[in-house]
């Protein structure tokens, strides 16, 4: 029976921890390791995870200085000693089936990667469905089946798959460090860049809990230069995994989203500052203009940030702001 290390990056959750590790004590699957990170929490978090450890011989934590997601789940890989990885995040949880289903997955065809579906709840109660519309049923796929936009779709989350220990390693795959966004695509840029067979399994196996305050929902300053370190970054990959057909996708999902999300949180309430300057200055940055010439604008959005359009673009913010109150 292969070991199977699940990683959880843990960070002033106190309130969400015990449901997440009780769900990943449960699984049906038995011959696990549990690392938890806890990477400099402030509240109850370290407590709880030392509490756990005491009562189950399969949890080993470690306590670091506050790094960010990334540096944790990195230390979770350096320890990590099984044959295959996962990753849940702290306030989410899991089936009781998941990971077997996955191994079991894996052992079946071969594949480097498993993924699976997600169901997203949030904190009012509304659940949705986190399913790749574009695959009907479970499949596996080869490299050569993923097209650069397709690659974006799958790429997205690190905690939906079950990776093969030896392909991380041989590769030296690691979460980048210093960037505050889209750390899973860019790991997965690389894992599936390295990876020879993905395997899909179209059930939802993953709870993915959204609530108010978390990373995703709030706001970002920085968000601009951190998407221009991820492109550049991702060029890096591309580089060396893909080809260059795959670039205009990461252009425009980091550059010219980048720059759109940018401008939307600097017409938000909590922004402070010159937004006349800022937006000017994003307006005139020369790696948007070289994404427009890779990933030509499409949309209204685009067009608008294409065309400089500053009016047009603040009421979009204002209304996104609204929106996403």
């Amino acid at each position: 029976m292969e070991k199977i290390s699940i990683i959880v990056p843990v960070y002033n959750c106190a309130p969400y921890l015990k449901r997440c590790i009780e769900s990943i004590l449960r699984q049906t699957y038995h011959n696990i390791e549990l690392l938890l990170i806890d990477d400099g929490s402030t509240d109850s978090s370290g407590a709880i995870c030392d509490e756990y450890a005491t009562k189950d011989h399969r949890i080993r934590v470690i306590h670091q200085a506050n790094a960010g997601v990334s540096a944790a789940r990195n230390a979770g890989l350096e320890i990590s000693t099984g044959a295959f990885v996962g990753f849940v995040d702290a306030d989410d949880w899991v089936d009781p089936t998941m990971f077997e289903s996955l191994l079991q997955q894996a052992e079946i065809t071969g594949a480097d990667i498993v993924m699976c579906d997600a169901v997203t709840i949030w904190d009012n109660g509304r659940q949705e469905p986190d399913t790749i519309e574009l695959l009907p049923e479970s499949c596996l796929l080869h490299k050569t089946d993923i097209s650069p936009d397709f690659l974006r779709l799958i790429a997205g989350s690190a905690w939906r798959c079950l990776y093969r220990a030896d392909v991380l390693q041989r590769n030296q795959i690691h979460f980048p460090v210093g960037i505050r966004l889209s750390e899973d695509r860019l790991f997965n840029l690389q894992a599936m860049g390295a990876a020879e067979k993905i395997s899909y399994i179209k059930k939802g196996l993953y709870f993915r809990y959204m609530r108010s305050g978390s990373a995703t929902m709030s706001y970002q300053p920085n968000l601009f230069e951190n998407n221009l370190r991820a492109y550049d970054l991702a060029k890096t990959i591309i580089d060396r995994y893909w080809t260059d057909t795959y670039l205009p996708v990461y252009a425009r999902t980091f550059v010219i989203q980048g720059a759109l999300m940018s401008i939307y949180q600097i017409c938000g309430k909590q922004f402070q500052g010159n937004r006349n300057k800022e937006m000017h200055t994003i307006f005139s940055h020369p790696i948007l203009n070289e994404a427009f010439s890779l990933a030509p604008p499409i949309g209204i959005r685009e067009k608008l940030l294409s065309g400089k359009q500053v009016v047009l673009l603040k009421l979009l913010g204002l209304l996104w702001n609204v929106k996403n109150k």
